[in-house]
Parts: C-alpha cells; sequence; structure tokens
C-alpha cells in the first residue's frame, strides 16, 4: 500500500478525509507552482497556450467544486456578476 492509501487504526472517515484532502492538495499546489514557473523568460508561449492551461485548470477546479457541492446537496455560486 502506498502512504497515501495506508490506512490509520481507528481512523474515523473525518480524520481520514482530512489526512487524504491535506496530502492531495498540497500536490496539486506544488504542480500548480511548476506550472507557473513555466512564464518565466526561459520559455516562449503564445496568449492562445496560456490561455489553454488557464481554462483547463479552472475547469478542472470548477469540476472539484461541482462534486463537492452536489455531495453537500448545496448550489454552486452564481457564476454571473454585475454591480
Amino acid at each position: 500500500m502506498s502512504d497515501e492509501q495506508e490506512a490509520v487504526q481507528g481512523e474515523t472517515k473525518e480524520q481520514k478525509f482530512q489526512r487524504l484532502a491535506t496530502k492531495r492538495t498540497q500536490a496539486a499546489l506544488q504542480k500548480i507552482r511548476l506550472i507557473t514557473n513555466l512564464t518565466s523568460s526561459s520559455y516562449a508561449y503564445t496568449p492562445e497556450q496560456a490561455a489553454k492551461i488557464i481554462g483547463s485548470l479552472r475547469a478542472a477546479v470548477d469540476a472539484v467544486e461541482a462534486k463537492f457541492n452536489r455531495v453537500r446537496g448545496t448550489q454552486p455560486a452564481d457564476p454571473s456578476f454585475s454591480l
């Protein structure tokens, strides 16, 4: 069993969630930091390529949010905005 999959004796579902969510979120944030490094002058990219990366990341976060909202039985935030 991997470190992430290793069950802790007597661990509650909430404790397991917290343990795994912390590890997985930290790993996801580290990968995003690595993507951020692609903006350095060592690389060349087009605005279209940057938009595609950002769009993909937003879509993934939106999907996670939708899953959490569905499970909790809440409605997703209203995507519209006006002043």
